[in-house]
């Protein structure tokens, strides 16, 4: 993949459901605005390596987001599985063993010259954004640290939060993709159910949002953030095309600077 990326390659929608029919149903409504989507374990749990194939069939690349962690062999028989189904990017824990990471590179790239098919990115998941930032030089260190091991095994980038991704950035170069999750609206309205979990006034709130180290696209972008992992902001808006339009007018604001 060139270091080059469309606005609309870098955003990756999150399709964070339980039914098939709501993953395509919103998957249709973004066609020609995004071209990947994410799909998790929640939605890969509950409708399996079908919903990769109906995604595909709609021409959406597919991040795979499973997190692999495990002996080094299931990990590598893991990443071989997801290299047949044809996904783009997979994900797996950078907190886990070097043979690990190492199993999981491997397992992908052999898999993908036995099939002759594009090699997905493997992306090694730092420190979750649901964890606080209290103490932001410690997640800073440990994401560092995680991202290393990561570079080191063979892995193409990181998950991290955009609260790291400069210090990535400085540290790594162009030498590992930076995806940023946990992206929000630079401004909110009373009025769309996307924005109202973001707002801190009440129980509910507290209870949707557990994504705590957050930021917007505009700040990802500055920071050196290639992917913008983005669900609910997109996916539990009224107008999802809409809201999608505006995440990517927004970082082209930012690269025409």
């Amino acid at each position: 993949m060139s270091r080059r990326v469309a606005s609309a390659d870098r955003v990756i929608v999150a399709l964070d459901m339980p039914t098939a029919s709501q993953a395509l149903g919103l998957a249709r409504r973004l066609t020609g605005v995004v071209r990947t989507l994410k799909v998790g374990s929640a939605l890969f749990t509950a409708c399996g390596p079908s919903v990769v194939q109906r995604l595909k069939a709609l021409r959406f690349h597919v991040m795979l987001d499973l997190k692999f962690f495990d002996i080094p062999n299931t990990v590598e028989q893991s990443c071989r599985a997801a290299v047949r189904h044809g996904v783009s990017m997979l994900t797996v824990h950078a907190s886990g063993s070097p043979e690990m990471l190492r199993a999981a590179v491997v397992g992908t790239r052999t898999a993908a010259r036995q099939l002759a098919v594009p090699r997905p990115l493997v992306l090694g998941v730092t420190v979750l954004t649901s964890v606080g930032a209290t103490r932001a030089s410690r997640v800073t260190s440990e994401v560092l640290r995680l991202a290393r091991a990561a570079r080191q095994a063979g892995c193409d980038g990181v998950v991290a939060s955009v609260q790291e991704a400069r210090a990535l950035r400085r540290r790594f170069g162009r030498r590992l993709w930076i995806v940023c999750p946990g992206i929000r609206p630079r401004s909110t309205s009373r009025d769309d159910p996307s924005t109202r979990f973001a707002r801190s006034g009440s129980s509910r709130a507290k209870s949707r949002d557990d994504q705590r180290r957050v930021a917007t696209p505009a700040a990802a972008v500055k920071d050196g953030a290639d992917f913008l992992v983005i669900g609910r902001p997109i996916t539990a808006s009224r107008n999802p095309r809409k809201a999608a339009q505006d995440f990517l007018e927004e970082m082209e604001a930012v690269d025409a600077c």
